[in-house]
């Protein structure tokens, strides 16, 4: 895995005002915290990490003003801006090199499944998994193999061949991959389109066959 340098400033200033003052100056406000140390509130250059929020990168931070102070930290979450997608607001967690520490991976499928040739629907249920490994050992990506997938067959996290070094936390029963026939597919869309358009059942309603009048009865309130 590879690592990256980053420098930070120590903040005192915190809330609304503040951070909009510190992301004015260029700056955007973080904090980082993690393996029993009191968290401390940051500002960092937006620049050093734009790229690198989704790569479990691990970033040597030094505080400055803080006498050359080092540590190892990963980006553990992460606030855009919902319309311009700039960032607002970066988590650091200390980690340390030998320790484990839970990330997510990015799942990648390999080759094209055999039920795809047979007419077969192609559908990836799981795009990532989360996993138990030393920072220096985080994977990239994980691959799986669908070339042998016929229709009707699936891959779960259970039939992932990983490194001894790697635990699993997702659940081994998840289903990554599947090929399904194009006809389950209407059948699914069918379904869930009935689902929302379902009208309501009005009780006490009479049956209009019987012939039954309901003289002086309030008519039902619609359905809101």
């Amino acid at each position: 895995m590879e690592r990256h340098s980053i420098e930070a400033e120590l903040r005192t200033e915190t809330g609304k005002g503040a951070a909009r003052r510190i992301r004015r100056s260029g700056l955007i406000p973080g904090v980082v915290y993690g393996r029993g140390n009191e968290p401390r509130s940051i500002k960092v250059d937006p620049l050093d990490i734009e790229k690198l929020l989704q790569s479990n990168a691990i970033f040597d931070l030094t505080f400055v003003g803080e006498d050359g102070e080092e540590s190892t930290v990963i980006i553990k979450d992460y606030q855009k801006d919902v319309i311009k997608q700039n960032l607002l607001h970066v988590d650091f967690q200390f980690i340390s090199m030998d320790e484990k520490i839970t990330v997510s991976v990015p799942m990648r499928l390999e080759g094209e499944a055999v039920g795809v040739h047979d007419g077969g629907v192609l559908q990836q249920l799981l795009r990532e998994i989360d996993i138990d490994v030393l920072p220096s050992e985080i994977p990239e990506e994980i691959t799986i193999d669908i070339s042998e997938l016929e229709v009707g067959e699936s891959l779960s996290v259970a039939d992932l061949e990983l490194p001894e070094t790697i635990d699993l936390v997702t659940d081994s029963d998840e289903v990554i991959v599947t090929v399904v026939t194009p006809t389950e597919l209407v059948e699914e869309d069918e379904e869930e389109e009935e689902e929302e358009f379902l009208e309501p059942e009005v009780i006490g309603e009479e049956d209009e066959e019987e012939g039954e009048e309901t003289e002086g009865e309030d008519e039902p309130e619609p359905w809101e």
